[in-house]
Parts: structure tokens; C-alpha cells; sequence
């Protein structure tokens, strides 16, 4: 990702180790010292790879993260809507899309669209993990807006569906 996202991988890699940062904070102990450790080394790296970024607007930074998160959340989405099977595989897909969504924190506070659409990538990889270890079959789409489900994503509304929230 670093290579080809470097926006993004930037992005995750500041999520990381804030997150990181915070959790040594609350933990303190020997293991949370080598954690530090191994964190501040990590500014290093982010600092160059702001730098390799140039002279960028922070909402135009903003802009380009979500674009593609929202990339990722509806080739999630779609995925899990029209594959053959639903796997494991696509329980990890709404796991990792909630795991971008949750980076956009780095920009402020979620709006309602972001936090409704981390609630159901969360919703969607605990459904599907629940019934395929009960040996069920996994319910497909959003259950909480059966409108949507009445249109088939095609290429023509795709770009519609990206703009429209998910409602869970």
C-alpha cells in the first residue's frame, strides 16, 4: 500500500501508531516501554512519508481517504451481495472496511454516514462469522433496509450506491 496508496498507508500507519501511543499510555509496564520504543522509531518513517507526500491541503487529504474508503466499503458490499458463497473471506472484507473507517477519526469526529456504515462493516463480519460457525447460511445485504436490496448494483448505480448511506 505504501507504494501504491500513499496517502492511505501514511493515514493507517499514523492511525496505528497513535493508537499504539495511547494504549502504551494506558498500560504502563516494561512490555508498554518496548512498545514506545518501537512507536516513536515509527514517527521517523511517517515523518518521511509526509514529506514524499508534498505540500497537501488537509481537506484534500480528507477527501482522498474517504474516497477510498468508500472504494473499498462498496466492493465490500457488493462482493458480499452477489458471490456465490459468503466466506469467511468477505467476514474479513466488512472487518477491514471498518477498520478504514475507523482512520477517518484522524480528521475529527465520524459523521452519522461514516459511524452508520463502521456500525454495519462491524454487524456484517459478526452475522456472517455467527452463521457460518452455527453451519447456517449467511443473510445477504442489509437487513435493516430491505428498499435497497430491491435494486440490483450494476455498474450504472454503483456510484449512486456509494453515495447513499448504509443504514444498519
Amino acid at each position: 500500500m505504501k507504494q501504491s496508496v500513499p496517502i492511505m498507508a501514511y493515514h493507517c500507519k499514523l492511525y496505528a501508531v497513535q493508537r499504539g501511543l495511547a494504549l502504551c499510555k494506558a498500560s504502563p509496564g516494561e512490555a508498554a516501554d518496548k512498545a514506545k520504543a518501537y512507536l516513536i522509531g515509527e514517527l521517523t518513517d511517517l515523518e518521511a512519508m509526509k514529506a514524499a507526500m508534498g505540500d497537501v491541503d488537509k481537506d484534500d487529504l480528507k477527501v482522498h481517504v474517504e474516497n477510498f474508503i468508500l472504494s473499498v466499503f462498496a466492493q465490500t458490499d457488493k462482493d458480499e451481495r452477489t458471490c456465490e458463497t459468503i466466506t469467511k473471506n468477505n467476514a474479513i472484507c466488512f472487518k477491514r472496511s471498518g477498520d478504514f473507517i475507523a482512520i477517518l477519526s484522524l480528521f475529527g469526529e465520524l459523521d452519522s454516514d461514516w459511524t452508520d456504515r463502521a456500525k454495519y462493516c462491524k454487524y456484517k463480519a459478526g452475522t456472517i462469522l455467527r452463521a457460518i460457525k452455527a453451519g447456517e447460511v449467511p443473510e445477504r445485504g442489509n437487513p435493516f433496509a430491505p428498499d435497497e436490496e430491491a435494486k440490483p448494483v450494476t455498474g450504472d448505480n454503483q456510484e449512486e450506491m456509494k453515495q447513499q448511506p448504509a443504514n444498519p
